[in-house]
């Protein structure tokens, strides 16, 4: 099988030949560094790392609606603060300026991905996501009270941008799943309700995902933390999966598994054991074994490698890896 059509099988819970050998998030700069200093060469960029160390290829295009007219401000502050301000900038067109957005990963390895050598996938800001980077994170969790009908305001604005976006993308390519990039939760689960998923984010997710279905897209939602509780609003919003799965933050593959057996899971590797030796890395991977047989799961590393792993630790890590991805699917 090519890296197309293993992903393709996993992700419709059929069995590959063996499960991809993936990193779905760049390395941390931090790590680079020092794998730079231990023998990594210099000019690698995500994917150009990722045939370094012999992985199935994922290349990612996220299409942002800020660009480089967007004002620089320190994360989580506040790019506005009412309509008037955001009026402002999408008179600048500093978001949603759809003359922007390109495509260049997608068009690099354009012929990798008709081979069958690369799978592609993009990412759209979601429905937390957007409002919270312009609001900054304090006042976008006020906004829900204080401001609800600047914050639909937002949300409708970024549904009919990311429609947009989806016209021109399925025009050019075929890629084989997409994700919202959310970020709702951190580790003691959700920071909004159910009822504000319901009333702030769900009514523009059951817009968009129909469109997405049309086109055999597989959809994931990107959320950090502890998602064990909500996973069942992504369910009804018509969301395939999630990931990273951060162990960190206790989320459980195997539950997940049981409570919701047709839901799509990607990361969920700890990477805190990733600098803890041979029999660490691969005591792991035992763990998701199980859960990975069952298909519908791309195991990867549930976030950034942390910089305390070192070029051979990470050695020993895809060597693991590749033993795993053999015997998830004898």
């Amino acid at each position: 099988m090519n890296t197309r059509e293993r992903f393709q099988a996993v992700l419709n819970f059929e069995k590959p030949d063996r499960l991809p050998v993936i990193e779905w998030a760049p390395w941390w700069h931090l790590t680079l560094e020092n794998w730079r200093k231990q023998g990594l060469p210099a000019g690698f960029d995500t994917v150009g790392l990722q045939e370094h160390f012999g992985l199935d290829l994922m290349v990612q295009s996220w299409v942002r609606p800020t660009n480089a007219r967007t004002p620089e401000v320190p994360h989580g502050s506040p790019l506005v603060r009412d309509l008037a301000e955001y009026e402002q900038l999408r008179a600048s067109r500093a978001v949603h300026d759809l003359d922007a957005v390109d495509f260049e990963p997608f068009e690099r390895y354009r012929e990798q991905h008709e081979r069958g050598d690369a799978v592609f996938w993009f990412t759209l800001d979601g429905f937390f996501w957007f409002p919270r980077n312009l609001f900054g994170i304090e006042n976008h969790l006020y906004a829900f009270y204080d401001q609800p009908e600047l914050m639909k305001r937002l949300n409708q604005d970024q549904l009919e941008f990311n429609l947009k976006v989806l016209d021109c993308i399925f025009d050019r390519y075929e890629p084989e799943f997409m994700s919202f990039a959310e970020d709702m939760s951190y580790n003691h689960g959700s920071m909004i309700s159910e009822e504000l998923f319901d009333e702030f984010l769900l009514p523009y997710y059951r817009e968009i995902i129909p469109v997405l279905r049309k086109h055999n897209v597989k959809v994931f939602l990107d959320s950090d933390g502890d998602i064990t509780g909500s996973v069942s609003w992504f369910e009804r919003a018509g969301i395939d999966g999630i990931f990273p799965l951060e162990r960190q933050a206790g989320v459980d593959v195997a539950r997940l598994r049981r409570e919701h057996p047709k839901f799509l899971l990607l990361g969920g590797y700890d990477k805190m054991v990733m600098d803890k030796g041979e029999e660490a890395i691969e005591r792991e991977f035992a763990r998701l074994l199980p859960t990975a047989r069952q298909s519908g799961f791309l195991v990867s590393c549930d976030h950034q490698t942390p910089p305390a792993v070192t070029l051979d630790d990470y050695a020993l890590y895809l060597k693991a890896f590749r033993e795993f991805a053999a015997e998830a699917c004898r």
